[in-house]
Formats: structure tokens, sequence, C-alpha cells
């Protein structure tokens, strides 16, 4: 019976690992204190580096009414960071999202048009928290119990599902494919459940995948090249990281110019918000920030971001900040303005550099 017990741990060692657990994971088994739950799921997640699945998803996000329910076709690979994703609702139209590391590319089918924004947004998180998101949310999870049968353990945990929205939920996890069979989680104003199938860890994944093909007669907003987009033929032309809005600021962007001025390069950024109102960003190596004479400008800290801010004679509002050695100006209506600011402090390439 000694013989038969080691035989079929080592059985199930090498088919878990074969289904995606890294090296060194150990049986989970009901003595094992919470904390050692979850180290050995993490261990079991610690190999993945691409995975494409099918996720039903329910949804109930901010600001919404009701839930949704979508099919979720999911696409991911850790290096370069990329990702593919097509959300087809219970009603309404399909939406993809493509997004190459550099750029997030979303088309609504039937649309005319698809937008291009730059890479970094985490509007599209919650849609792939049984993907390679689950590695870094559970290991930012406090774990609040455990729950063991001899083939799923279900973890309840709080976890930081998206930036500033810490969720009371649970993940199941199948010991027998060693993959999550399940996600559930509430918080203030919303919930979300994930149920994920035809799970695949590692396949190969042709470049070809984070490409977008727009449909015939389909034109983009920001237009795509065989160099990639408006954006990156700028970022070629100067010594300095191009800081863009994220993609949940929903602004339009109509004409990117490269200019120099008293010797040195500037990128001239040209939005256009949803109600029509003009938002235009100037960026340029980073130097200490000069309001214009006869402007008068309040300094104010916004998370490690250091910012001038001051209103302009049309009553349209003007923030000068530096982020990883950028400065940025913008100007344009005050709310959005404000919401761009908001947004960079929010973000990991905040730089603690000040103007």
């Amino acid at each position: 019976m000694k013989r038969k017990s080691v035989w079929l741990s080592l059985l199930m060692s090498g088919f878990l690992t074969g289904c995606g657990a890294g090296h060194g994971a150990r049986p989970i088994s009901h003595g094992m204190t919470p904390t050692q739950v979850k180290t050995e799921v993490l261990a079991r997640l610690k190999a993945w580096h691409a995975v494409s699945e099918t996720v039903a998803v329910t949804l109930l996000a901010p600001h919404q009414s009701k839930r949704r329910q979508y099919q979720v076709t999911y696409t991911s690979q850790k290096s370069p960071a990329s990702f593919r994703l097509q959300l087809v609702p219970k009603s309404g139209a399909t939406t993809d999202v493509v997004d190459n590391g550099l750029n997030t590319v979303q088309y609504v089918q039937g649309s005319q048009h698809y937008s291009v924004a730059a890479s970094g947004s985490n509007a599209w998180g919650l849609y792939q928290l049984t993907g390679l998101e689950l590695q870094s949310v559970l290991k930012s999870s406090k774990v609040l119990g455990v729950s063991v049968t001899s083939k799923e353990v279900a973890l309840h945990l709080l976890m930081p599902i998206a930036p500033g929205i810490m969720a009371k939920g649970t993940l199941w996890f199948d010991l027998v494919s060693n993959l999550p069979s399940r996600l559930s989680a509430t918080w203030k104003g919303g919930s979300v459940t994930e149920t994920p199938s035809n799970i695949h860890v590692n396949p190969s994944i042709s470049a070809s995948a984070f490409v977008f093909t727009p449909p015939s007669g389909v034109s983009p907003e920001v237009a795509l090249t065989a160099q990639g987009t408006e954006i990156d033929q700028a970022q070629a032309r100067v010594a300095f990281p191009i800081i863009l809005p994220a993609g949940a600021q929903n602004l339009q962007l109509n004409n990117v110019n490269v200019n120099t001025s008293k010797g040195r390069r500037v990128v001239l950024l040209s939005y256009q918000t949803q109600d029509k109102n003009p938002l235009v960003i100037t960026e340029s190596k980073g130097t200490p920030f000069k309001a214009p004479q006869g402007l008068s400008m309040v300094t104010e800290r916004v998370g490690t971001l250091k910012i001038e801010v001051g209103s302009l004679p049309d009553g349209q509002e003007m923030a000068g900040l530096i982020i990883n050695k950028t400065l940025i100006v913008a100007e344009g209506p005050q709310n959005t303005v404000d919401g761009l600011v908001n947004s960079w402090a929010g973000t990991k390439s905040a730089s603690s550099s000040s103007p």
C-alpha cells in the first residue's frame, strides 16, 4: 500500500507539472494552513508564461445598474507582455481588444472606426482574472480561509482585483487538472464571476495573434502603418518617453506633431474629449516647468507627483508635471486635465521627479 501511495503521488506530480505546475509543488492537504495552501497554488501558477482560454464572465461594474454577461475568448503571454480579448455580450455588439505591449486597439464590431491607446490601462483587467493576471492577484491577496477536498481547494480571499478595488472573493482551484475552475468577487458597487474553460497553459502563440487586422472599410482613429502607430513614429524621433493618457480617459487622438522649439524636440498631442472639447498635451525632455508670463500657478501634490496648476484666460486649465524625465504640459477642460493627472499619479510609471 505504501508503494501504491508513493507511485500515485509521483504520477500526480508529473501530471500536474504537465498541466502547468511549477517544479517543487507539493500535494495540498487538509492539514495545511491557509497561507501554505496559497503558497502551493502559487507554485502551480509559477510556470505559466502564456494562457489561452474561454471565460464566462458576469460583471457588475461601477456605474452600471445591472449585471452583464459575456463570453470571453482570451489569449495572453508574459514576454513580450501582450493579450487579446474578444468580448461577446449576451446582447449587443462584440468587442475586440488587442494589446501588443505598446498600444491597445479596441474595436466594437460593426463600427466604422477602431481606437488606439497606449498600453497600461487597467480597463480590461477584470476580464483576465483567471488568466495570467491570477498569479499577481493571488500573490497580493490576503487569505481569509480555505476549504480543501480531494479534488478542489477553495481560497477565500481579500483581493486587489483592480486599482483602488479590494474585493472579498473566492478562488476555486481544481487539484486534478491543476487549473482555476472559478473565481467570484464582490466589492462596494460591483461584483464579478469568472468560469474558465478550454484552458491551455503555455501554448505556442503566433506573433500575429497580437496584431489587429481591421475589417474592410474600417479606419483607425490613429493610423496604423507597417512601422507602428503615429505615436511609435513620433517616439522614434525623440530622446524621451512619450507619456499617453490612460485608455479609460476616452479621448480621441486627432493629431501628433514633432517640432523643435528653442533647440529642443517637442511632441504635440492634440485630442478631443467626448464633449468635443480640445485637449492639447505638449511633451519635451524633462526640464523645470516655467509657467507662461502673467499666468498664476499653484503647486499641488497628487501621489508622488508634484504638479503646477493654473487657470487659463479662457477658463481652461493648465497643468505641468514630470513623469519618467518627460515634462508634460496639459491644457484643456478642468475635469479632463484633473482626470489625466489622477490617472498618471496612479500608474506604476509615475516618477517622484518634480518640476
